[in-house]
């Protein structure tokens, strides 16, 4: 036999086939078979099924100790877990990572009220729940506020000035 089925027509090749496809059709077939692949494995089967090659890249960094995991709590919503870089990281990094975490969040779950980021941090501060300190400059480093993997830390209002104490929020 040569290959041809016995009517005579020549079998398509796996190539012809894959030309034959439309876009839509492939990037089904690609996103199914990532979504297997990282249901399979053991270190990136926690994450969702509509993960970001951002996410992925984040989860590695985090199993090679190059990135930390913090979790921000706030009272009515639940907690959102936020990569960083564990060297280098400033608070500005964490809020953009929080912003980032936070806009994914809310798509995923097809919410789509505008948020003002510009009014949260004019709002609030992040404050580290271990230490109880409060991040009141963005260009030091998250770890000179005893930031480490697994740390938790949470909104807190800001106070006029003539106050050095911050409210739980």
């Amino acid at each position: 036999m040569s290959g041809q089925p016995e009517d005579g027509k020549k079998t398509p090749t796996l190539d012809e086939e894959i030309e034959n496809l439309s876009h839509e059709d492939l990037l089904e077939i690609t996103q199914s078979s990532l979504r297997r692949l990282i249901a399979s494995d053991p270190l990136l089967n926690d994450l969702p099924v509509d993960v970001t090659t951002e996410e992925v890249l984040a989860q590695i960094a985090v199993a090679q100790g190059q990135s930390i995991t913090v979790t921000v709590t706030r009272y009515s919503e639940a907690p959102l877990n936020v990569v960083i870089p564990q060297r280098g990281t400033t608070v500005l990094d964490l809020k953009k990572a929080v912003k980032r975490a936070f806009t994914l969040r809310q798509q995923r779950q097809r919410i789509k009220t505008k948020i003002s980021w510009r009014y949260i941090w004019r709002t609030y501060q992040l404050q580290n729940v271990e230490s109880g300190r409060v991040m009141r400059d963005d260009n030091k480093q998250v770890s000179e506020y005893g930031i480490v993997n697994r740390s938790e830390i949470r909104f807190v209002k800001k106070l006029r000035k003539h106050s050095d104490r911050s409210e739980t929020c």
